[in-house]
């Protein structure tokens, strides 16, 4: 070989490695899918399935169900978890361990752990929340399209809402919806389904929904399946509450806000 040839050669492999390294640099189909914890499965799917979510996947004590933007899980409550306990976690179509090293290399608190569930990322934020970067749910082929108005939303109640707001960003959501306050931030997620900040005197999680359209239609849904709401008109937008089955806070459905005073749009999703 020349040295011509050779010094080709690299220069091709070089531009290989390089465009390898490029596609790699952002994680892909991040999807929210938040787990609750719960003592009542049958009336959390009968809620699930009235919005009109579709179960993808189902074994004893855990369920996945696809909303029209991203996913939420069911898990039968135990002594270590309790009926009401909500955590954070995400999805991803890129392999684990890949994704890992990109939300590492962005700043995010993550290593790679072995869960109860396979491999993961385990993020451990400054003020103590963790959630886990997952592989995601496998969903059968003939799946029926979910209700396309229903989002799913994991609310994470922090101490340190910038923080927080990094950390989602590190693992490649997206700022949507931000209060002029700093209190609250939206995030998307490019596989479905949206992360809030929200600033509080303790750390926590909790699921809730999001509406697109009026709010008032997702009600009349509940309401001919005999399942109880009040419809709330907030100063920015209407917000149903069903009266969750484990006995805590009620379940939240934000109509999707459409009213800015005292709010940034970051993006249009």
């Amino acid at each position: 070989m020349s040295p011509q040839q050779h010094a080709s050669e690299q220069a091709t492999t070089q531009d290989t490695s390089t465009s390898m390294e490029s596609s790699m640099s952002t994680i892909t189909d991040l999807t929210a899918r938040p787990i609750r914890f719960t003592a009542d499965i049958p009336a959390w799917q009968r809620i699930l399935e009235t919005l009109g979510g579709v179960l993808i996947s189902e074994h004893p004590g855990w369920l996945v169900y696809q909303l029209g933007s991203g996913r939420v899980a069911l898990h039968a409550s135990n002594p270590d978890q309790p009926a009401g306990r909500t955590t954070l976690p995400l999805e991803t179509s890129t392999p684990v361990e890949q994704a890992v090293r990109i939300a590492a290399a962005a700043g995010a608190p993550i290593e790679l752990s072995e869960q109860d569930h396979g491999t993961a990322g385990l993020v451990t934020a400054a003020d103590g929340t963790t959630f886990t970067l997952d592989s995601p749910t496998e969903a059968p082929e003939d799946t029926p399209a979910a209700e396309p108005r229903l989002s799913v939303v994991g609310i994470w109640y922090t101490t340190t809402p910038a923080e927080a707001r990094r950390v989602l960003t590190s693992l490649g959501a997206r700022p949507r919806l931000i209060a002029d306050d700093g209190v609250w931030t939206d995030l998307t997620c490019d596989g479905g389904g949206l992360m809030a900040t929200h600033a509080a005197d303790s750390v926590g999680a909790e699921l809730a929904f999001e509406w697109a359209g009026n709010v008032e239609e997702a009600k009349a849904l509940l309401d001919a399946a005999g399942i109880g709401s009040a419809l709330i008109d907030e100063t920015y937008s209407r917000t149903l509450q069903i009266v969750d089955p484990d006995g805590v806070k009620e379940i939240w459905i934000n109509e999707r806000q459409s009213d800015l005073y005292g709010y940034t749009l970051a993006e249009m999703d």
